[in-house]
């Protein structure tokens, strides 16, 4: 099983020039397994690209319906943000910070890195340089 960040989940719901490549990791018959706090991430993400002129007005409120029926049709899994999650990401910390030289991990990457241990994750799916230098700290396997 793969975990899907934010940054490459969004890519199956507004078109960019690497979109194909992962729809084309999305047609699996398994569901797509993120954190719950992909869903203010993707609504912030799509509000943004609205703001840009990268969607037409209104275009965020529209995409992120979409997204949100996926979610409701189990197209996309949540890991909730709970005690295990928390357990995890403090191990993640640790391991990040104990380094001889630390690697600087940000909040929300700890989040994401810990939900796709609890989720029992094997990969990382994700464009993110920094999410992915974290993932490989634990042992993700990284797609692309």
């Amino acid at each position: 099983m793969a975990y899907w960040d934010t940054s490459a989940l969004l890519k199956l719901y507004v078109t960019e020039s690497d979109s194909p490549y992962f729809d084309s990791l999305a047609e699996t018959s398994e569901p797509i397994f993120s954190s719950e706090i992909v869903i203010p991430e993707t609504l912030c993400a799509l509000h943004r690209k609205e703001h840009s002129g990268d969607l037409r007005r209104g275009g965020a409120r529209t995409v992120f319906r979409k997204f949100s029926a996926d979610i409701d049709a189990g197209r996309i899994v949540t890991i909730p943000y709970g005690r295990d999650v928390i357990a995890e990401a403090q191990k993640v910390v640790a391991l990040a910070y104990g380094r001889p030289k630390p690697f600087l991990i940000r909040s929300l990457d700890v989040i994401h890195i810990a939900s796709a241990v609890v989720s029992k994750a094997r990969a990382l799916i994700a464009t993110d340089t920094r999410l992915r230098e974290a993932a490989a700290l634990v042992g993700l396997d990284l797609i692309p």
